[in-house]
């Protein structure tokens, strides 16, 4: 039974076999006639028994217009419409083989779907496979990062963020390491201190200060000069050079696994993405 302000709709069934040929008798009260007849529309379904019919004139007698809706032949949900409701009709699968084919793959089709379009343009885990990034992210933690912001929103990673990014040797592999250097930005290394355009960083997130000197070189265009946070235990920009903006896949957002914890994406500290393996 369904109702709107003015209106009572009781229906013979809840849930209607959509076998093509069953019915459910359905009467439409009104508080108010709306004339000698009603002008009523489905979705799904018919109107007839013999033939597709969605529209049709119901005679109103004594404020009720009472009507038969044949069945659809597919699960799913339709709509009897008229003045002032909208009634929901739902049809229920017959069969296993039915509701597999109508209900239950398409189901699974959409839900692989969206994953597949979350994990490549809004949010994907990751795995921790190397020590590289420690103190900031351990071996065997997984964590969430934000792709949405830089695949499709367009932006460009800040000093400090941790990036996951396609190694520029290998793009198959995924690394994750801090960014340090930005497009034009000057780096080096210097007496256990990094320094940008000429500035020491601060960094309490490293695992201890590097142990070897990097002379200065200037980030092109479009990249990015990054760092692991565990100086002396990582390869990565001071190994293999920079990182291309393309290469870019997203910022690590938190650990959601051993310890849920969120990271920390500041200046002036470099961010991480998917350490070497």
């Amino acid at each position: 039974m369904g109702s709107r302000p003015g209106v009572e709709i009781l229906s013979e069934r809840a849930k209607t076999p959509a076998d093509g040929s069953s019915s459910t008798r359905i009467c439409i009260r009104f508080k108010d006639t709306p004339g000698e007849s009603v002008h009523l529309r489905l979705s799904k379904g018919s109107f007839s028994e013999s033939a597709i019919q969605r529209e049709i004139d119901v005679p109103v007698e004594n404020n009720e217009a009472n009507l038969l809706v044949y069945a659809h032949d597919r699960p799913g949900v339709g709509w009897l419409s008229g003045p002032g409701f909208r009634h929901k009709i739902e049809f229920v699968a017959v069969s296993f083989m039915q509701g597999l084919l109508y209900e239950w793959i398409p189901t699974i089709v959409m839900a692989l779907g969206l994953a597949l379009v979350l994990k490549s343009f809004v949010v994907a885990s990751f795995y921790i496979p190397s020590g590289s990034m420690e103190n900031t992210l351990k071996k065997g933690d997984l964590l969430i990062a934000d792709k949405l912001s830089f695949k499709l929103l367009g932006q460009d990673p800040q000093r400090g963020d941790i990036m996951i990014f396609r190694y520029p040797k290998d793009p198959k592999k995924d690394y994750i390491k801090r960014v340090i250097g930005l497009p034009g930005d000057s780096v080096r290394v210097q007496d256990h201190t990094v320094y940008v355009n000429g500035e020491a960083l601060i960094e309490d997130y490293i695992a201890e200060d590097p142990d070897f000197d990097y002379p200065s070189v200037t980030v092109p265009e479009d990249s990015y000069f990054v760092m692991g946070d565990n100086r002396n235990h990582s390869s990565d920009s001071r190994v293999w050079g920079f990182v291309p903006r393309d290469n870019i896949e997203g910022r690590a957002l938190f650990v959601f696994w051993p310890r849920p914890r969120l990271l920390d994406n500041h200046e002036p500290v470099a961010v991480a993405a998917e350490p070497e393996h």
